[in-house]
């Protein structure tokens, strides 16, 4: 077997180091996992999301025309098991936009996992033909972003507890990182602890390991974030114990070093969440957290979701379509969403969000993923315990990403789902022997170069999708400014402007004619606001607000009978919505229906226990407007009686 056949042989843990190292392998690992995980635009709506998306897939065409030659003459080219399930998870995701509510929305989910697909390959290909080299800049890699991220974080709390303290709801406001918000910023710390442990053997210094793993701890747990609590929990318990039954001699450490320090951590916290105060040792406590706020919301909205999947049980409801389709199932029950207006566009459980969207057959496809890459690394376990260490780490990463994807929403975000990809990279080079045994498809010599193309033809379309998507969010953001200054001739201007093929909604939704049509409405252009309302019901037809301002325009050019059921409509989304209610009456009483706009008087709520003075004023409003209308009601029975 010649040397450049050892560096291709799948069974082998890792290859030896190559004489001849490629510099397109570390231009990758710089441009996908460094640059992008720094990279944003501060002009758009979303500064991270939509910007590193269109980074990411300009990194990969560049990553692909400097690799090209060394993928042709030196690249594994059997497309194993995992590779093949990884494409066909590209495919089921690109034909479930086919049938999405939104094709902007469902092609552009699914080109991140092309995104993912070509990212796992890519770094499967530089650990398996330059692992030295590729763990070298690796490591560089993670304590550059562990330092920048850091710094970052650090600069944030401190501007926070100068003002509120650890506060967690301020914090939101302030400590996002370069993540977008803290939930997402302590998920990327923890990804980077989970790096500096697999990489520690190649960090030089272990005083520098040792500060980077306290700095990184500390600031997780100064985040307050309970998922990112949980997954380190479980991912540590499954490190150190693996490691303590594997190696014999990292037992003396584990029982001098490791027990020690985990006793007295776990004293400090119990004496901080027992004798504490502030939102710090709340969080802390999980004995707090199935009363709290924020999981009573997302009981509710499992709940929801796990209605509309009973009516949607194989295909799902189509890639990025559960923002829109959850309010079909009603948001009865949800104080947040019915009385302060807020919107959920993610699921916060990316399980039942693919469940929802994908159907069973998604969801159980997503689950094998995992469930494979975890059973290539523990064959990789028993065949080479002298890797223990960097195995376990890797699956303990696996494992702490599985409990985030439960409470929160990495894949949606491109940074996360380029972490994902190398850590199913590094599983399947580690458990090469494990997949050489698995079915695959040997790719002939013809066949790679239109196999590069057709990944590079992909990638083009992301670029072209990114492209749309960043200018339409720096138009839209341009259309928001306009509408708080009232300026409804720019709104209409820059609406137009942001409307493209691949963005059609705001970040909550909201279809752009919705904002065409209600400038057009303020400039009593009420036939052209008719017809954009009309529209954007066609994009979203289970938002109670859209559906509204579709029946308030109707209303206004005499459409009553029209109008009626369209508001009836917004108040079965949301029975809370006295907006609606009142329309409902208005439209009653124009049509002498004077006892029907009385019974939806008497349906008009006001909020219970309000606790806000903002809440109080609301109240007042109400009890004020309720007293006016059946004032007017009450006038016009008494008239049409003489």
């Amino acid at each position: 077997m010649s040397a450049a056949q050892r560096l291709r042989t799948p069974t082998a843990t890792h290859p030896a180091v190559s004489n001849t190292p490629n510099f397109g392998y570390p231009l990758l690992l710089w441009l996908v996992i460094f640059a992008n995980s720094l990279f944003f635009i501060w002009q758009c709506l979303d500064r991270y999301l939509a910007p590193r998306f269109l980074f990411l897939s300009l990194a990969l065409i560049v990553s692909l025309i400097a690799l090209r030659k060394e993928l042709l003459q030196h690249g594994h080219w059997r497309l194993h098991l995992f590779d093949l399930l990884l494409l066909g998870w590209y495919g089921l995701n690109l034909a479930s936009a086919f049938h999405a509510m939104s094709w902007s929305e469902g092609i552009f989910f699914a080109q991140k996992t092309l995104l993912l697909f070509t990212t796992y390959w890519l770094c499967q290909q530089a650990l398996t033909n330059q692992y030295r080299l590729t763990k070298i800049h690796l490591t560089r890699i993670t304590l550059g972003l562990t330092w920048i991220l850091s710094a970052v974080v650090i600069g944030q709390l401190l501007l926070a507890i100068s003002e509120k303290g650890l506060d967690n709801e301020y914090l939101y406001a302030y400590a996002s990182g370069l993540n977008g918000n803290k939930g997402l910023a302590s998920d990327f710390l923890f990804f980077l602890l989970v790096l500096n442990v697999y990489l520690h053997q190649e960090i030089k210094t272990r005083k520098v390991y040792y500060i980077n793993m306290v700095l990184l701890l500390g600031l997780i747990i100064l985040l307050q974030t309970r998922t990112v609590y949980l997954a380190l929990l479980m991912s540590g318990v499954l490190y150190s114990v693996g490691r303590y039954i594997l190696e014999p001699t990292f037992r003396p450490e584990f029982l001098k070093r490791w027990i020690p320090v985990g006793v007295l951590a776990i004293a400090g916290l119990t004496v901080l969440v027992f004798k504490g105060e502030g939102s710090l040792s709340e969080r802390l406590n999980p004995l707090t957290y199935l009363e709290s706020a924020s999981a009573n919301e997302r009981r509710f909205v499992w709940y929801k979701t796990d209605l509309l999947n009973a009516d949607h049980y194989w295909w799902g409801v189509g890639n990025g379509s559960w923002k829109f389709w959850l309010p079909s199932k009603t948001l009865q029950g949800a104080y947040r969403l019915q009385e302060k207006g807020i919107v959920f566009t993610r699921a916060h459980n990316d399980y039942l969000e693919i469940r929802a969207e994908m159907g069973m057959i998604g969801a159980v496809y997503f689950i094998l993923l995992f469930v494979l890459a975890a059973a290539a690394l523990i064959w990789a376990l028993r065949q080479h315990r002298d890797k223990a260490a960097s195995i376990l780490a890797i699956g303990a990463g696996l494992l702490g990403y599985c409990f985030i994807q439960y409470f929160d929403f990495p894949r949606e975000r491109i940074e996360m789902q380029v972490i994902l990809a190398v850590f199913f990279a590094a599983a399947a080079t580690y458990g090469g022997g494990f997949w050489a045994k698995s079915p695959g498809i040997e790719l002939p010599v013809p066949l790679r170069t239109p196999f590069l193309g057709i990944i590079a033809v992909g990638l083009l379309y992301s670029t072209l999708i990114g492209w749309f998507r960043v200018s339409g969010e720096i138009h839209y953001v341009k259309m928001a400014r306009a509408y708080q200054k009232q300026d409804y001739n720019t709104v209409v201007k820059e609406a137009k402007a942001a409307k493209n093929p691949f963005l059609e909604y705001n970040d909550v939704g909201i279809p752009f004619e919705w904002y065409e049509g209600t400038s057009m409405y303020k400039l009593n252009k009420t036939n052209e606001a008719v017809a954009l309302y009309e529209k954007a019901v066609a994009l979203n037809p289970w938002s109670f607000q859209v559906l509204n301002n579709y029946a308030t325009a109707l209303a206004t050019v005499k459409q009553f009978e029209t109008a009626i059921p369209i508001f009836e409509k917004a108040i079965t989304i949301n029975p809370k919505y006295d907006e609606g209610k009142f329309n409902l009456a208005f439209s009653h009483t124009q049509l002498g229906n004077y006892t029907a706009a009385m019974d939806w008087l008497n349906k008009v709520d006001t909020i219970p226990n309000p606790k806000t003075p903002d809440e109080v004023q609301k109240n007042k409003t109400i009890l004020t407007n309720l007293a006016n209308f059946r004032t007017t009601i009450q006038q016009k029975i008494n008239g049409t009686n003489k």
